[in-house]
């Protein structure tokens, strides 16, 4: 429960293209210029272009949108934004927002500390998004105010998000007498969510983080029978007062929130009168939990117990006391593992354990984030500053009134690739893009001396063993690119760039006619994922066809291609069959997306389900979401010709799911939900942590040392797989590194994990120059990493001179400063 408790503070997060609200540098310049164009790439001029800055509360977990620069675009459809920005702005999000009368609006988003250079925004014909506002009898709502809280579309494999509210003038609209609302300048592909206010009624935000996947959000144009339902207000008032004295305490900002950590969007915190009493309204019914704003900077003067209320609409809830104390003081020292100095501005979080409350606090100078708690069983969850490797802590912290609990932590620097982007004449080359595939990110240049420096973190792939990884370089300027493979330890790198490949395709309709509005992204392939290699790499011409330079050599590749009003379609292909540097991938046709699928979802007594989230997806299908109205009616449009999967989804105090397949163009689609038993959901079971445990039999790994090696020796035991690239390379490591290691006291001994043929193995080690002990696990493989708690491959384990374990699952770069620290 406890990842589903904090997916509001997630989604918001996501929405804002994870903002890390807390970094903050000196005040500078940044820059973005762009081209705005049409569907067929002809640019336009005069179309309006704003910047908006967005600020995000996450003691609130609430955002607003401020207007800071107006202008129009030039004959040729380009622009240039120039902004200062200062302290914790630079850590921020802005979109750029552009409208052109009859057109649909477009948009990009722009983190603030750093420019963004040659940006295309693309305005395409206009869609219309209609719906109406009820109330709980379903009778209209005239002149409610209806805003798009949310709108998502993504544009290849980039998503981009644009946040309005009641604050973006093109995303607001006020409903008529038969409570109707219209947009008029959506784009066809986006989905959005709506905030509607109204006074005498609860503010209601549609979008709900529990549903929410990252892929899509509810609502879509042309969707049909959207219907919103606005009940009348709930009201809760009340006071806050000391809790020792009974003393009112004015000036305190109250929140009330659906749950610990899913707020009321659109709603704003109250402040507690000179008498200490507070009002809040427009609330929707239901349960609401009562807390004070946590300060963001500094410590905090009072805390408090959360306070459930339980509003109706129409009625107001009152006597509720909000009682502040004192409670205790938790102090985390953070410092930084190699220099042992403190970190400041490092963003330190806890959790309450009966409620799953998070706190937060930034370290200060002398590294000591300071966060005044009520007491209480805690349990610390995340410490992180960028440019370290994200620490994510579960120890349990009790804080008692009164007194102050004192923990301390260290975080290892995010390692850094750094290098210098040379041609094949080995002369340096400025503007180069790197990034690192498949971890993603931000783009980095060269600079004019060709140096570069990427930062990365391998330690944080989720997804088991650590696969291969390449650094790749493109210049398009002069077609030039390499793809180099990297390693955990890999620090510095010069690359050699060399002709690339040049990608030339055409992506057509059913009958061969080019679609100039679609869109084609190249993926770098390996055996384990897929990746993009570089930002606006889907530009098409009027024709559909496109061109895409500067591709490396030596590897393979599949081009995606989608088009609004159409499905998908995508083809794998391998540079090396290029001819002088060219390969044409051939014709990608996307289906008509001109059916739809309807129905019905009903629960298990056949009654309808109103309000549940349903998707669809399936090979050449677009992926589309709508939701279920009042009698449990669904539409999903554009969807093309074929067999399509539907799945439909309703949280609640239980959740109902279910899916279907079906064929483009059904129209009697019945979908019965039933109720999904949490086992479905629950993650495999975790082999339990050896650390402070004696060290398991090695005898049973056909290892046996001798007195010699293991009396009064630290013994560092390796798990590997010598068919997997990561523990060969771990391997011949430890092997280079094993006379020092011996020195230091300590014993190598490995093990392979998969069952090899006896000679192979032998003849590898030998070929390795391994002259440390080899075992091979006998019997069941996966009971015995369980036993040893093995969770990927490579996997060390290292005990102290009594043989009991002090640190596992660390990589060799974290090696000699655990040694250090034993």
């Amino acid at each position: 429960m406890r990842g589903k408790n904090r997916m509001a503070v997630l989604c918001l997060g996501i929405l804002i293209s994870f903002i890390n609200y807390l970094y903050a540098q000196e005040a500078k310049e940044v820059t973005c210029t762009g081209k705005v164009v049409n569907v067929q790439g002809e640019p336009i001029s005069d179309a309006k272009v704003k910047l908006y800055k967005v600020t995000i509360s996450m003691e609130t977990l609430s955002y607003d949108v401020e207007l800071l620069k107006e202008l129009t675009t030039k004959d040729d459809g380009t622009f240039t934004i120039e902004t200062k920005v200062e302290g914790d702005e630079l850590s921020g999000q802005s979109m750029v927002l552009v409208e052109k009368e009859g057109l649909a609006i477009g948009w990009a988003n722009w983190r603030l500390r750093e420019n963004l250079n040659d940006v295309e925004i693309k305005l395409e014909q206009a869609k219309l998004l209609t719906g109406t506002v009820v109330d709980d009898t379903d009778k209209p709502i005239a002149d409610a105010e209806v805003g798009i809280a949310f709108m998502f579309v993504r544009t290849g494999e980039q998503p981009r998000y644009l946040i309005g509210g009641l604050s973006l003038e093109p995303l607001m609209a006020k409903t008529n007498a038969e409570g109707k609302f219209t947009f008029d300048r959506i784009p066809g592909d986006a989905t959005l969510e709506f905030v509607v206010k109204k006074s005498g009624r609860a503010t209601v935000n549609t979008f709900d983080p529990e549903n929410f996947r990252g892929e899509s959000l509810q609502f879509s144009p042309g969707q049909t029978g959207i219907k919103i339902i606005q009940p009348m207000e709930a009201k809760i008032e009340g006071m806050v007062v000391e809790k020792e004295t009974g003393k009112p305490i004015a000036g305190i900002r109250i929140m009330a929130a659906q749950s610990q950590n899913r707020p009321n969007f659109g709603l704003e915190p109250v402040v507690s009168r000179e008498d200490g009493t507070f009002s809040i309204n427009a609330l929707p019914t239901g349960r609401h939990i009562l807390q004070p704003v946590p300060k963001r900077d500094g410590l905090a003067d009072w805390v408090a117990e959360p306070v459930e209320v339980i509003t109706e609409p129409g009625k107001t809830a009152s006597d509720v006391k909000v009682e502040l104390s004192k409670g205790g003081l938790l102090e985390v020292v953070v410092t930084e593992a190699e220099s042992k100095q403190a970190v400041e501005k490092a963003n330190v979080t806890i959790q309450h354990q009966a409620s799953d409350r998070p706190f937060g606090a930034l370290s200060d100078k002398e590294g000591i984030a300071r966060i005044r708690l009520a007491p209480g069983e805690y349990q610390m969850i995340g410490i992180y500053k960028q440019g370290y490797s994200r620490q994510m802590p579960q120890e349990p912290v009790t804080i008692e009134d009164g007194k102050t609990a004192r923990i301390e932590y260290q975080l290892i620097g995010q390692p850094k690739i750094t290098g210098i982007a040379r041609d094949e004449k080995d002369k340096p080359l400025e503007g180069v893009k790197l990034m690192i595939c498949p971890m993603g990110g931000q783009e980095a240049s060269s600079d004019i001396d060709g140096k570069f420096e990427v930062n990365w973190d391998p330690r944080s792939w989720s997804r088991g063993e650590i696969p291969v990884m390449f650094l790749v370089a493109r210049y398009e300027e002069g077609n030039l690119a390499a793809a180099v493979e990297i390693y955990e330890d890999t620090k510095t790198i010069d690359i050699k760039l060399k002709t690339g490949v040049t990608f030339t395709g055409k992506v057509v309709d059913s009958d061969g006619k080019g679609i100039a509005n679609a869109r084609a992204v190249v993926m770098l392939r390996s055996e384990r994922w897929g990746s993009t290699i570089g930002r606006d790499m889907d530009k098409i011409d009027a024709e559909g066809k496109f061109e895409v330079k500067a591709i490396p050599a030596e590897h393979e590749y599949r081009i995606n291609a989608s088009g609004e009003g159409y499905g998908q379609d995508s083809i794998e292909v391998n540079a090396n069959e290029a001819v002088d540097n060219r390969l044409d991938v051939g014709v990608l046709t996307l289906p008509l997306a001109n059916l739809s699928v309807s129905g019905v979802v009903v629960d298990i007594d056949d009654k309808p389900v109103a309000g549940a989230k349903v998707y669809c997806y399936g090979e050449n299908q677009p992926h589309r979401t709508t939701q279920t109205d009042a009698e449990g009616k669904f539409t999903l449009d554009k969807i093309c010709a074929g067999q399509i999967q539907i799945n439909a989804n309703k949280s609640g105090q239980t959740r109902l799911y279910a899916y279907i397949r079906t064929e483009g163009g059904a129209t009697d689609v019945k979908i019965v939900v039933s109720e999904r038993g949490s086992s479905t959901r629950s993650a495999p079971a975790q082999p339990p942590s050896l650390v402070g445990k004696s060290l398991p039999e090695l005898k049973d790994l056909k290892i046996d040392l001798s007195p010699a090696d293991s009396d009064d020796k630290m013994i560092l035991v390796c798990f590997f797989d010598m068919n997997q690239r990561p523990s060969r390379y771990c391997i011949s490591q430890l092997a280079k590194q094993a006379e020092q290691l011996k020195q230091k006291g300590v014993t190598i001994v490995a093990v392979q994990s998969s069952k090899v043929d006896e000679n192979t193995l032998n003849e590898w080690i030998k070929e390795t120059n391994i002259a440390f002990p080899v075992g091979v696990i006998q019997g069941d493989v996966e009971k015995t990493h369980f036993a040893w708690g093995v969770r990927s491959l490579p996997w060390l384990i290292l005990t102290d001179k009594e043989h009991i374990v002090r640190a596992e699952g660390f990589n060799l770069l974290e090696l000699d400063k655990i040694l250090e620290s034993e």
